[in-house]
Parts: C-alpha cells; sequence; structure tokens
C-alpha cells in the first residue's frame, strides 16, 4: 500500500512466517525502485507464494516490479533474503552489511553493495540514513529517512516486543543497545520486521515512542 509519496509498505497477512516489507519508488537513476526485505520466494511450513504476493501488491500500487533496481536486507536470515536471490537474477542489485554476508551466501546470494553506518545517497536529494544495529543477527542494519520521520527497523522492534538474540551472532546487550539509539530517533511511522500480534506498522510519534518505552522497560 502507498503511505505516502516514494514510500511504500507491503505488510504480510499469510499464515506461515514471512517478514513485512517495503519499497521507495523512484528513488533510483531512471526512476528505479528500492525494495528492503522482500522476505521468502515459499514459505517453508505452507508453501505459500510469498514472493508472488510481494510482486503482485507492488503492481496493484501502479508500479513495475522490473523497475527494482536494488534490495536492501536489514540481515541475513532466510525469511528476509530468500526472494533477494530470485530478484537478483532478474537484474537488481543487493545491499547489505558485511558480518550478514556469509548467511546471504549459503542461500546462494552474493552482494553488489555492503552497508555500513552512514549515509545512502541515492537519486537527486533522497537519501537513507543506514544505522548498523547489531543484535538479532550481527550484521543487521536499520533504514531511517529523516525527511519523512521513517525508521525500517527490521527485526530489532516489533510492537511491544524485540528479535530474538538466541539465532548464532545474536547478542542481548548488542540489542538493547541498538533500541536504545533508534528509540532517540525521531520517528514518526515504524516498520517492524513482522507482524506479530499486531501489522507490525506503527503510525504516530507517540505511539512509536510509546511501543520504545514498554520495550526497553522490560529488555
Amino acid at each position: 500500500m502507498k503511505v505516502f509519496d516514494r514510500f511504500h509498505v507491503y505488510l504480510w497477512n499469510g499464515r506461515d512466517n514471512n517478514c513485512n516489507s517495503c519499497l521507495f519508488a523512484g528513488v533510483l537513476p531512471g526512476g528505479k525502485h528500492v525494495l528492503v526485505d522482500p522476505g521468502h520466494f515459499v514459505t517453508p511450513a505452507m508453501g505459500e507464494s510469498a514472493l508472488e504476493r510481494l510482486l503482485a501488491g507492488i503492481r496493484r500500487d501502479g508500479l513495475d516490479p522490473s523497475a527494482i533496481g536494488l534490495v536492501i536486507l536489514t540481515h541475513g536470515h532466510p525469511d528476509h533474503v530468500e526472494g533477494a536471490v530470485d530478484l537478483a537474477r532478474l537484474g537488481a542489485k543487493v545491499a547489505l552489511h558485511r558480518e550478514d554476508g556469509e548467511l546471504f551466501r549459503r542461500m546462494g546470494g552474493e552482494a553488489d553493495l555492503y552497508l555500513q553506518d552512514g549515509t545512502l545517497e541515492l537519486d537527486g536529494e533522497f537519501r537513507l540514513d543506514v544505522l548498523h544495529s547489531p543484535g538479532h543477527s550481527p550484521g543487521h542494519i536499520t533504514l531511517y529517512w529523516p525527511e519523512r520521520k521513517v525508521l525500517v527497523a527490521g527485526d530489532c522492534v516489533f510492537y511491544r516486543s524485540t528479535g530474538r538474540t538466541d539465532f548464532p551472532g545474536g547478542d542481548a546487550g548488542q540489542l538493547r543497545r541498538s533500541i536504545e539509539r533508534m528509540a532517540a530517533l525521531d520517528v514518526e511511522e515504524l516498520l517492524c520486521g513482522h507482524p506479530y500480534g499486531h501489522s507490525g506498522f506503527i503510525r504516530g510519534r507517540e505511539e512509536v515512542r510509546e511501543n520504545f518505552r514498554i520495550i526497553l522497560t522490560y529488555l
């Protein structure tokens, strides 16, 4: 769904586990798009066509999936990256943090660009701030669009909860520090990595602040 100009959110509503996705429309040269976390190609337990559902949603928004020029992965777990392998075969470039590059390679993918803390300059004046946010995985990143106060949190933050730290490379102390850093940002639109107990799209500054407050109280 289109949230506002240049920002589209695709919330997973299937029965099996899969991630939420988003798309920044027309922010690359030639009017191409940036897609974040395409999720599974097909979900592992129930065989739901996750990537095709995502691409169908993009088409419903009047956008051409073949114009996806860059896929950004918040981290390297299969439920976020599997679809990127297929999109790369269709010509999209893939970017993630170097520390999760091996996870992506195990899925059959290869990064074209490694991201780190700093500003990612795209077409014209459009930029995204990249925050290295380890804890759920060593190379987890989050994306902040300061112009519209959008935070794409991946699996660091969910509705009233956080991502797991018991996977290889997880670290609870790092995750808390990453969340504290995110909580200090001015955020009005928070996209979480999964629809656990909620759609995972938290809207409004006060709602976002309350979500961070609850998480940090019990983390």
